[in-house]
């Protein structure tokens, strides 16, 4: 690490000036959310109040316009946040709103609350003209981020996904895993999926990385969380496979909660449980299975039937914890419970997991017509006939017999014949997110 530091002080107005004139940056690419809590932020107004020392700000320094410094905040966000904050100014502002204080303001009155606003004069100068310490630091940015991840070692540690947000930000996947988990913020808390804390410290982008990467690994599970930072280092996903990633995941989830629209009050609401069923939605759509939005008899039998299992697998664990055998009636309720305990995100129990929940809904999603699908020979006819073996939907070329689909022109599930006359090859890429949507020879 090659860092060139200077130690240095500056007052809380200073600060703020260099906040208003654009000159401090709190949200640089590789900083985390705010995670302190309000009595978080009350103290350290308190610790000011009482001329406390408080520790020193990290700060990348840079040249902006016209030649003037610009920093951005390494470690101290949370601490200048809350200053802003308290004063009713910076990025927390309109969302929080400014907070108060618990102290006696002069030392002979009372002990009240105080906001910023009803602080005498004397304080709110006192403040202003408290002095914190600074490091500026210059330099590579990775080392920057390298020095990020390091000081946050401590105290509030960052996640794993604040450390792989940290160093892979301008990664393309890790942007739309983003992008996508920001959009499903208020279904995720709607639905109990995760907590606002959790939201906070980037539950849900993990979220989102690990089903896109599994997406794009034609939903095959992870083998571990770790695996996430191998697959992002290891180079960029092509931008088409990444889109079509995104839409599979989108679809797949909006699949479970129509599945599942009460999932709060079920086990699915639990991360490890959620993945799993979200990912076994997709790999059945993906496989031909009747699974859309449609609040059909077909979907709220899948419904009741995990609900039916999940709570199955509860009474095994309430079973389980009070010392209780367990009837062989409940060996698969049992082994399901095994793949959430241990080892939750390896392959090897999430496949488990995957292989339990499709013999619940085994045959749910699955037309009695046998002739949904087309054929070996009907797919045989249809490539050979195909002179340049051209994708319906994206109009590109198909390479290899194993990438090749074949659709319906007029969709299946409404009404269309398993013909070779109302057939088209595709990618199986496009097939996937071309959904129930006519194809291109049917607009």
């Amino acid at each position: 690490m090659t860092l060139r530091t200077k130690h240095g002080t500056a007052t809380i107005s200073q600060f703020v000036d260099w906040y208003r004139s654009g000159a401090l940056n709190l949200e640089p690419a590789f900083q985390r959310n705010s995670v302190w809590s309000t009595r978080d932020r009350q103290l350290l107004i308190a610790s000011i109040l009482h001329g406390i020392p408080l520790p020193s700000i990290y700060l990348y320094k840079q040249v902006g316009r016209a030649g003037r410094p610009v920093y951005d905040v390494i470690d101290g966000k949370q601490r200048l946040e809350s200053i802003l904050l308290f004063m009713g100014k910076g990025p927390l502002a309109q969302d929080e709103g400014p907070f108060t204080v618990h102290e006696s303001i002069p030392d002979d009155d009372p002990s009240d609350h105080w906001s910023w606003r009803e602080l005498p004069k004397a304080v709110k100068a006192r403040i202003q003209a408290t002095e914190l310490p600074t490091i500026e630091v210059e330099g590579d940015l990775s080392d920057v981020i390298n020095l990020f991840v390091r000081i946050n070692a401590t105290g509030k540690k960052l996640t794993a996904q604040e450390r792989r947000h940290a160093n892979f930000h301008h990664s393309a996947t890790l942007k739309t895993a983003h992008r996508l988990a920001d959009e499903h913020v208020s279904t995720f808390q709607q639905h109990n999926l995760l907590s606002r804390a959790q939201i906070q410290r980037m539950k849900h982008v993990e979220l989102f990385t690990e089903l896109l990467l599994s997406a794009v690994n034609a939903g095959q599970p992870l083998n571990k969380k770790r695996q996430i930072d191998e697959l992002i280092a290891g180079g960029s996903i092509d931008e088409h496979r990444l889109a079509t990633a995104a839409t599979a995941v989108k679809t797949a989830i909006a699949n479970t909660l129509t599945v599942l629209p009460n999932i709060k009050s079920t086990r699915f609401h639990r991360s490890s449980d959620f993945y799993s069923l979200v990912l076994l939605l997709l790999r059945l759509r993906d496989q031909g299975a009747l699974v859309n939005n449609h609040n059909s008899a077909r979907q709220k039998l899948a419904g009741q039937l995990l609900t039916d299992f999940g709570a199955g697998v509860d009474e095994v664990q309430d079973l389980i914890q009070r010392g209780k055998p367990v009837p062989a009636a409940k060996t698969e309720h049992r082994d399901y419970l095994f793949t959430v305990r241990e080892g939750t995100d390896s392959a090897r129990q999430r496949h488990a997991r995957e292989a339990i929940l499709r013999k619940v809904v085994d045959g749910v999603f699955q037309e009695g017509d046998l002739n949904r699908v087309f054929s070996p020979t009907q797919r045989r006819i249809l490539w050979n006939a195909s002179a340049k073996k051209r994708c319906s939907w994206c109009l590109k070329p198909i390479e290899r017999w194993e990438e090749l689909a074949i659709d319906h022109v007029h969709p299946y599930v409404r009404g269309g014949k398993t013909t070779l006359a109302n057939a088209d090859i595709l990618h199986r890429c496009c097939n996937r997110e071309k959904g129930a949507k006519t194809s291109a020879r049917g607009h």
